[in-house]
């Protein structure tokens, strides 16, 4: 029997069947994995890789746990980074994530049942911890694929989510949800279902990272700077020309992160010149002239899933940047890294806000909307406020191993024709912090080049 090359290529054919993540080493498999330029960069790196199988199993024993605790027959979880956190599957993220039709049920007794879509069942299959693939009902309620039957198809639904609360759940009609739609809750609570607040305990798994997971991340950070390097250096060779625009620049980004495994970047937040003050103006066809600010914010879902949450600000062109700038970059740098010493074990997170580093008051009007914020899959649980934007009771926990924050400064005056943005991701260790990124920041406007 005649036996093709595309029957048995490898994603790396350096090495043997399963790769060092345990996933086996075929380029036909389902799940969304790394690519050979990746684990290259990895190796090279020295980074151990994850294992993948036991990172699944710790996020299924967080997620069972927390139902257990709470006194619930189980969650139904629709949100799609929910899903991909409790089997590690994926199926078209971005347009699930406006076309609801993916559904989760975990039960008490943690046996995992999928609603997907009709045609690709398979995309479970590779992880064992999902026990069933539901085909007799669908979880597709939105007006465009449901239209005027949406209250139907929700009944027919809500039975199925029913039987398997009765088998697994000891019956009970405590039910956590996430972002069921109207029509699925309405279906739920005609059955008699008390259903709770289910994104509280997905967020509160979520937060604390298990070893692999912390792998994982190192290895997305690791591809996430890889890829910010050559958008840097595209940035460097063409941006003084005045021939490139913000969007050639960001798509560099892109092309770096797809490269190597990862999957989407959440937002557009990359500005030159005045466009960066004010911040959140999202990239778009201007030009970059010499001797300017280039600023950025990642928010890069990257390999395995991971979110790598990074900001720089750059100076791009071959004269001095102002003493101004110099001094904005060198305020935000201090900033995060007087904030980064309050991390540890143990601490309240009230007192992250009332203790921290205070920005000059021409800088306050115009400061970042959080001063730190949880990290994993997306930006997570919790939010960490300044005085200001404090909320008495919406975040009386302490800090514990495993959390890893985003911690961010914003500089700028109002009126004022730039922006300094900076951010890094830490990890919580059982006796401080370790800081996970280590892209380094601009010479020329720290005043050191």
């Amino acid at each position: 029997m005649t036996q093709f090359y595309r029957d048995a290529r490898k994603i790396d054919p350096t090495k043997g069947p399963v790769l060092g993540d345990g996933t086996p080493n075929d380029a036909d498999r389902c799940e969304i994995g790394p690519t050979e330029l990746a684990y290259g960069e990895w190796e090279a790196a020295g980074l151990v890789l994850p294992d993948l199988a036991r990172m699944r199993e710790y996020r299924w024993r967080r997620l069972v746990e927390g139902i257990v605790a709470r006194d619930w027959g189980g969650v139904v979880l629709t949100d799609p980074l929910n899903i991909r956190y409790a089997t590690d599957s994926t199926n078209m993220q971005l347009w699930n994530m406006h076309n609801p039709f993916r559904a989760l049920f975990v039960g008490a007794d943690g046996y995992m049942a999928i609603w997907d879509y009709e045609r690709a069942p398979f995309l479970t299959e590779f992880n064992p911890l999902v026990r069933e693939r539901i085909r007799e009902t669908g979880a597709d309620f939105f007006y465009f694929d449901a239209g005027d039957v949406a209250e139907d198809k929700a009944r027919a639904w809500a039975g199925k989510v029913d039987s398997l609360v009765r088998e697994h759940g000891g019956s009970n009609k405590r039910l956590g949800i996430d972002k069921l739609m109207l029509h699925g809750v309405r279906a739920l609570e005609e059955l008699g279902y008390d259903l709770m607040e289910g994104e509280e305990l997905t967020e509160k798994a979520r937060v604390i990272k298990g070893p692999d997971e912390i792998l994982a991340m190192r290895c997305a950070v690791n591809a996430c700077e890889a890829a910010m390097a050559e958008m840097e250096a595209f940035a460097r060779e063409f941006g003084p020309t005045g021939m490139v625009s913000e969007n050639d620049v960001w798509a560099q980004l892109h092309l770096g992160n797809i490269r190597r495994g990862g999957e989407w970047i959440e937002t557009r937040l990359l500005a030159s010149g005045p466009r960066t003050n004010p911040w959140f103006q999202e990239c778009g066809p201007r030009k970059l002239q010499n001797n300017e600010i280039l600023a950025f914010d990642t928010d890069l879902v990257g390999s395995y899933g991971i979110c790598v949450d990074i900001s720089r600000t750059w100076w791009i062109g071959d004269e001095k940047p102002t003493n101004a700038m110099i001094y904005a970059m060198r305020h935000g740098h201090e900033h995060i890294m007087t904030n980064m010493e309050l991390l540890a074990p143990g601490v309240p997170m009230r007192d992250l806000t009332f203790n921290a580093h205070k920005l000059d008051d021409r800088f306050q009007e115009l400061k970042y909307g959080c001063m730190m914020h949880g990290v994993g899959l997306c930006d997570e649980w919790p939010r960490i406020c300044y005085p200001d934007g404090f909320d008495e009771g919406a975040y009386e926990y302490l800090l514990e191993p495993g959390m890893v924050l985003c911690v961010e400064a914003l500089v700028a005056e109002p009126g004022g024709g730039f922006s300094i943005k900076l951010e890094d991701q830490v990890l919580i260790t059982d006796t401080g912090y370790e800081l996970l990124t280590w892209y380094p920041y601009d010479a020329a406007l720290m005043g050191t080049a």
